[in-house]
């Protein structure tokens, strides 16, 4: 009765603290109107879309417990992230609205693309998550105006721009697994009268030791700890001219070791190594005709190099191998911006782009030399008009035009064995293929009143396989992989409708209802052969038609100036309802569900910020999932709650402590993994 009585006072305490400054943000960015976002080729007001869009701000990332930028997104409905072995993971998956593969999700950077040509993935770690000022996210087919990856939906990263004339914060972090590391940050702006200089500088460490991720039940002499060693820089160096006209130059890079937790004979295991470099541009001025004019430049320069030693399942066949990957991406975008009329905007745009990849595998205990490459071009035009109907109304209608261009692809093997599973030498030059595809979105909005808001959209979209799918065949961790080089583009077409409710100035309610209908879908099939006694082969293949179709609902409630929930439920139905391919893989998989997709996810949050604390608790419930396309294997359902509690002492020093999965479930993940537990870390710092 004693402890019941204390919560009861603690609780009515915390809840009448004095207002702080981080509570009137807070407010500001979640109840009130004028929030900008990026991620939609011009700025907009996001209470002007008619879309299901989320922004965290830099005090969402301040009160999240964030190891790397993507843990935040898991406070997102209808996003799933599967970062299951925590900072141990070689990366995550980032998917939403039901459509399996981090390649659906166009993830952008101050506007640029991350996701690499090659396999469409990110690398996450490449972005520091204190450099960050925002996170935009919109959710549905985007195609109309980002062409492929944009199928369900874009996540655009925007960095802070420094305010002081020279500012720095240096902190060292200590964490569970024997791992350490430390951070520095330096910044400076010397604008005055809209017209200088701003830049800074961000450097990262981070190692340790790792833990075994194989279940203590089935492990043996051959399993080892996860060991990662990673280093991170990030540079940005800019020049105002005037009001209207900026120039920015950014550059990342990212190097890292890990072991994936196989020893046998190599003194360090298996190995994975990366080195990530991202470069950009990005021009902005006012032309003549008050025409906003923005030009963004890339170059994405990756290297991956994995050094492996496995045994069979019956111990008696060893392979020794490395793989040396380079993968290169680099375009131009372009879009211009005018007001034709006040109530009316035209906007305008060329995206070009390209992607290269080649690849070897090249066997140690075998005479198998495996060399596989393509290449792939974009390029784009498109038309967006953007008009007010009255103050009721708000439509949105833009086209796409996409040519893409597959060319340069081959694949070759010298001496190869039963390592690898073909029984000849042979080198393969893939035709090239050409794609054109328009894809359209409308979308209208509708103001009910000012607590009220309803909108619907309709929207398609393409996208083309990735250079991997077509061109490697190799050693994948289901099995062994096909290159497809025939694969064609997938399109998707998606219908939506949702409604922003805010009873009162403190409560908001967002839900949206969609059904996307995909078709050619692209996805793995076991084509009914094995290799090696013990691996299945697959393949990428167009099966057919999908049915994708859920709901997702949210609420924000800022219970006093000081004190914030957040909760949300997302549901998802992903089926496969005509199958095309049982010709070549033997097993129908209509009616089967899209692997790897929840049907139920659930998240809550509270927040509370004082001059004494600020303190979070974030809840996260993932449902059970099928981990094959056969729909024969089941992925447990999981939770995990984490909390995360940080203070500033006297201005200049710092000091957080997060703990994820505080009640230290270890669920098994989809390559049946453990994931780490309960992981604590501590982070002192000083700010300058």
């Amino acid at each position: 009765m004693q402890i019941s009585k204390f919560i009861k006072k603690t609780i009515f305490i915390l809840c009448i603290l004095p207002q702080t400054a981080w509570a009137q943000d807070s407010i500001k960015n979640i109840f009130l109107k004028g929030v900008t976002i990026n991620s939609t080729r011009t700025n907009a007001d996001i209470e002007s879309m008619a879309a299901s869009v989320d922004v965290l701000n830099k005090n969402d990332m301040e009160s999240f417990p964030i190891s790397n930028i993507d843990n935040i997104l898991q406070s997102i409905s209808n996003v799933y992230v599967n970062r299951s072995w925590g900072i141990f993971s070689k990366n995550s998956s980032v998917t939403m609205r039901g459509m399996d593969g981090t390649n659906r999700v166009l993830v952008l950077y101050n506007g640029i693309p991350l996701n690499k040509t090659s396999g469409g993935g990110i690398n996450w770690y490449i972005i520091a998550p204190e450099t960050v000022e925002k996170v935009e996210v919109i959710k549905g087919s985007n195609s109309a105006l980002y062409g492929n990856n944009a199928m369900s939906g874009i996540i655009n990263i925007v960095t802070k721009m420094p305010e002081d004339k020279f500012a720095g914060t240096a902190s060292l972090l200590f964490a569970t697994y024997n791992t350490i590391g430390g951070r520095l940050n330096l910044s400076g702006n010397q604008i005055k009268e809209n017209k200088g200089w701003y830049w800074y500088v961000n450097g990262f460490y981070r190692k340790g030791d790792g833990y075994i991720n194989v279940p203590e039940t089935l492990r043996d002499s051959s399993d080892c700890k996860l060991k990662m060693n990673e280093v991170s820089s990030d540079i940005k160096i800019g020049y105002q001219f005037n009001s209207n006209t900026r120039l920015s130059i950014n550059y990342n890079f990212y190097h890292d070791q890990r072991s994936d937790g196989i020893k046998i004979f190599e003194s360090d295991g298996s190995l994975l190594t990366d080195y990530s470099n991202v470069g950009m541009m990005d021009f902005t001025t006012l032309l003549k005709g008050n025409i906003q004019f923005q030009a963004k430049t890339f170059y994405h320069y990756d290297y991956f190099w994995q050094h492996t030693e496995r045994l069979n399942e019956t111990g008696d066949i060893y392979k020794l191998y490395d793989t040396d990957q380079s993968s290169n991406d680099y375009g131009i975008w372009m879009n211009a911006s005018k007001n034709i009329t006040k109530n009316y905007k035209l906007t305008l745009g060329v995206d070009l782009k390209q992607g290269d990849m080649k690849a070897e595998d090249t066997y140690r205990t075998s005479t198998d030399h495996a060399i596989r490459q393509g290449e792939i071009g974009f390029a784009a035009i498109f038309a967006q008009n953007e008009l007010q109907i009255t103050k009721k109304y708000m439509l949105v209608a833009a086209l796409r035009y996409d040519y893409a261009k597959f060319f340069n692809g081959s694949f070759s093997i010298e001496n190869p064995t039963y390592n690898t599973g073909f029984t000849t030498s042979y080198t393969e030059n893939y035709a090239s293929n050409n794609w054109f595809n328009i894809s359209p979105k409308v979308s209208l909005k509708y103001f009910v009143h000012p607590k009220l808001d309803v909108y619907a959209s309709f929207s398609q979209g393409f996208m083309p396989g990735t250079l991997d799918d077509m061109c490697s065949s190799k050693k994948i961790t289901k099995g062994f992989k096909l290159a497809n080089p025939n694969l064609k583009p997938e399109y998707v077409t998606s219908y939506e409708i949702g409604c922003n409710y805010k009873p009162i100035n403190n409560l908001l309610f967002e839900s949206s209802l969609y059904y996307s209908r995909g078709k050619d879908f692209q996805y793995f099939v076991a084509t009914g052969e094995v290799i090696d006694l013990d691996k299945i082969v697959l393949k990428r293949e167009n099966i057919g038609k999908v049915n994708i179709y859920g709901f997702e609902t949210s609420m924000k409630y800022q219970l006093t100036k000081n004190l914030l929930f957040k909760a949300n439920y997302t549901y998802n139905h992903s089926e496969i309802v005509e199958f095309n391919a049982v010709n070549e893989t033997g097993k129908n998989l209509q009616g089967k569900f899209i692997a790897e997709i929840p049907p139920h996810q659930v998240f809550a949050g509270a927040f509370l910020k004082t001059k004494w604390v600020n303190a979070s608790a974030i809840f996260n419930y993932i449902s059970q999932q099928w981990a094959d396309e056969q729909n024969a294997t089941v992925i447990d359902p999981y939770s995990t709650i984490d909390i995360r509690l940080s203070r500033q002492f006297f201005k200049h020093v710092l000091f957080a402590i997060d703990i994820q999965n505080i009640l230290d479930h270890q669920y098994i993940d989809k390559k049946g993994g453990l994931a780490p537990g309960r992981f604590i870390e501590l982070d002192l710092g000083i700010k300058f």
